[in-house]
C-alpha cells in the first residue's frame, strides 16, 4: 500500500497544474451530463447500424477527448514540441484507431446476427443469443492483439515485456489486499437500481434450460467476459501507457483515463465515476511497475 502511495505521490508531483486538472474535471462533467441526461451513448450508437459507421464514430468518441486532453497536458507542462513529432502523432492515431475498432467488434455479432442469420441456424435458437454474447467479448481482444504484438515485437520488445506481462516489480498480496477493502463498497453498491439493472451481465438472454445447463451456460459466459477484462487491461494500461509513455512519460497515463471513463458509458454512472480514480490508480501502477497484473487481479476481483 506504502509504494502505492508513494507512487501517487510522484505522478501528482510531477503532474502538479491545478489547472490541468480542473480543466480535465470539467471536460469529463461535461460528457457525463451529455451522457446520462442528455443523450447516451447507447441511443446514438443505434443510429449508425453498420460497422463501418460505428467505427467512424467511436473513432471521435474517443479521438476528440483523447486529443483535448492530450492537448490541455501540452498546454500546462509546455510539451508541444514532443506532442507535434511524428512518433507520437502516429502512436496516438493507432491507438485511437484500435480503440475505435475494438469496442466495435463488440457490436459485430449482433449486427451478423440481425444481416445474416443463417450464420447461426447450426445452433438450437435458445442459444443464439449466448453465442452473441460469447463472441463479443472474445472476438475483439483476439483481434486487436494480433495488431498490438507485432507493434511491440518490431518498436517496443527491448524496452520491457510484452506490455506489462511481468510481475518483478509488483507485490501481488498488495492487490488482494485491496479488493478486501473494495468488496464492502461492491456489495453495498450491488443493492441500488442501476446496478441492478446492469448486473449480472449472463442474464440478459439467459435460455429457459435445466439448472445444470444454466450453471455451465453462465461459467462460459463469466469466462469469456473475464477474458475480456484482460485485453482491456492490456490495451489500457499496457499499451496506451508503456508505448505512448515512452515518449510521453506521465504524460500518458491522464488521455488514458479519460477515455477508459468514455468506455464506461453505457455502465451505471456510479461505475463510471468510479473507472476515473481506477483508471488513474491502475494507470500510475503500471508506468512505475510496467505490469499490468496488479489491474487483471482488480478487474476480476470486482
Amino acid at each position: 500500500m506504502k509504494q502505492i502511495a508513494r507512487y501517487l505521490h510522484e505522478y501528482f508531483r510531477e503532474q502538479r497544474s491545478l489547472m490541468l486538472f480542473l480543466s480535465v474535471g470539467v471536460l469529463l462533467a461535461v460528457s457525463f451530463i451529455v451522457n446520462y441526461g442528455l443523450t447516451s451513448e447507447s441511443a446514438m450508437i443505434k443510429r449508425f447500424p453498420h460497422p463501418a459507421q460505428q467505427f467512424f464514430f467511436y473513432f471521435l468518441f474517443f479521438g476528440i477527448p483523447y486529443f483535448i486532453t492530450l492537448a490541455l497536458q501540452a498546454h500546462a507542462n509546455d510539451t508541444w514540441d514532443l506532442l507535434k513529432s511524428r512518433r507520437v502523432t502516429f502512436l496516438t492515431l493507432f491507438c485511437i484507431t484500435l480503440l475505435a475498432a475494438y469496442i466495435t467488434l463488440h457490436n459485430l455479432p449482433m449486427h451478423l446476427y440481425k444481416s445474416s442469420p443463417s450464420l447461426f441456424d447450426s445452433l438450437p435458437r435458445a442459444y443464439h443469443w449466448y453465442a452473441i454474447r460469447y463472441t463479443s467479448n472474445l472476438i475483439p481482444g483476439f483481434i486487436i492483439v494480433v495488431p498490438l504484438a507485432l507493434f511491440w515485437y518490431f518498436k517496443d520488445k527491448d524496452s520491457s515485456r510484452f506490455y506489462g506481462f511481468s510481475s518483478s516489480n509488483i507485490n501481488l498480496k498488495t492487490y488482494f489486499a485491496i479488493i478486501a477493502l473494495l468488496a464492502p463498497i461492491v456489495f453495498a453498491a450491488s443493492f441500488t437500481a442501476d446496478f441492478q439493472n446492469a448486473y449480472p451481465r449472463y442474464k440478459f438472454g439467459l435460455p429457459q434450460t435445466d439448472v445444470s445447463e444454466q450453471q455451465l451456460l453462465i461459467s462460459g459466459f463469466e469466462f469469456c467476459y473475464g477474458v475480456d477484462f484482460l485485453f482491456v487491461e492490456l490495451f489500457f494500461r499496457g499499451f496506451m501507457v508503456m508505448a505512448i509513455g515512452r515518449y510521453l512519460r506521465t504524460d500518458a497515463i491522464l488521455p488514458m483515463v479519460v477515455v477508459y471513463a468514455f468506455i464506461h458509458f453505457q455502465k451505471p454512472i456510479g461505475e463510471a465515476l468510479s473507472s476515473i480514480v481506477g483508471g488513474l490508480v491502475l494507470g500510475v501502477i503500471s508506468y512505475r511497475t510496467k505490469s499490468i497484473y496488479g489491474g487483471i487481479i482488480l478487474h476480476l476481483g470486482v
